[in-house]
């Protein structure tokens, strides 16, 4: 089950993570041998969900010694079903964490929690309609008189976009599933909610080509693994040196990750994940199915992570579209070059 599947509130869904398994020491920390917020230089950084090639820039970086070069240590910790990344952050256990949907950092600032969104690993979001590509569904209103599989926490959301994108709900049939695609190679549904990154990549392995429908492409975009601060860590000068090294550093991670999806994938899954039974195969393809969503647009020159005005504005109107309500108060760039 994905991470997101435990991190949504009821209004959102949840998703099948590729290589996910029963067992995994979900809070056994990965990289440094050491590491605490209140270090010199080695601090924590908590992660929303098992170590995999969704944070593989993280690990490239920390692989290839460039956070050891810049004299950082840091240590990343896994998350899982029950290992929450805001209170770690808020309380400053973690010196910097990543959540993997922005609607619970604004609901957690909501809370009285003093946090701020610093960055974006995912500038796109990889949610997606998947259909089979013999039978494909490649725009809104071909979601009409179509079987959908749906989780039952995802159902208020895709009502919300069918109904952005002028599609009659009444012509629709949703179709209550798990996060297995198995329903959709059967032919017991015509599409299912899913990430990019996960069941088209699943069903490609299994010898089924799918075609992705993103919402970012039809008005329902928001950024995603968000990477988020406490509003006292920005206020300190050496603290914030520190975060806006680490994101540098990060960045030329990425890069790399990125450059060569299939070495990130060996190094994930033989250090970082080697506890989770991943396959470098799989996450491979899973890395390349996300660099899409993680790449910048054509002609931005901005560095990695950075959250522009025009995504800052979607994020907040998709927020509004499910009724979570955001502003821009809760976004910097601040840490970023």
């Amino acid at each position: 089950m994905s991470r997101r599947s435990f991190l949504r509130n009821s209004s959102t869904l949840g998703l099948l993570a590729a290589g996910a398994v029963g067992g995994v020491p979900l809070l056994a920390a990965c990289g440094a041998d050491e590491g605490s917020a209140g270090g010199s230089n080695a601090f924590d950084v908590k992660l929303p969900w098992i170590a995999n090639t969704e944070y593989a820039g993280l690990f490239v970086a920390e692989h290839d010694k460039l956070y050891a070069d810049a004299g950082l240590r840091p240590n990343f910790i896994p998350g899982g079903p029950n290992s929450a990344v805001i209170p770690l952050v808020a309380s400053r256990k973690a010196l910097v964490g990543i959540e993997a949907i922005p609607e619970n950092v604004a609901n957690a600032i909501h809370s009285g929690s003093k946090i701020k969104m610093v960055g974006a690993l995912l500038q796109r979001s990889p949610e997606c309609w998947v259909s089979l590509s013999s039978a494909p569904i490649t725009q809104p209103k071909d979601i009409e008189g179509k079987r959908l599989g749906i989780t039952l926490a995802g159902k208020n959301t895709a009502l919300v976009f069918m109904k952005q994108n002028g599609v009659d709900t009444s012509k629709v049939e949703l179709v209550p599933i798990q996060f297995d695609p198995a329903p959709l190679v059967a032919g017991e549904i015509d599409a299912l909610w899913g990430l990019a990154s996960n069941q088209p990549v699943s069903l490609e392995q299994q010898g089924h080509p799918a075609t992705v429908m993103p919402l970012a492409d039809y008005g329902f975009n928001r950024m995603q693994n968000v990477i988020m601060v406490t509003e006292e860590t920005l206020a300190d000068d050496k603290a914030a040196d520190r975060v806006r090294t680490f994101l540098e550093v990060s960045q030329d991670g990425w890069a790399k990750a990125l450059a060569d999806p299939a070495k990130a994938a060996q190094v994930t899954v033989d250090k970082y994940g080697k506890d989770t039974g991943l396959k470098v195969e799989d996450q491979t393809k899973s890395l390349e199915a996300m660099k899409p969503f993680i790449e910048r647009p054509a002609g931005d020159t901005h560095p990695q992570f950075w959250m522009t005005d025009e995504l800052i504005a979607q994020t907040i109107e998709s927020l509004g579209f499910i009724d979570i309500k955001a502003d821009p108060s809760m976004f910097t760039n601040e840490l970023l070059k």
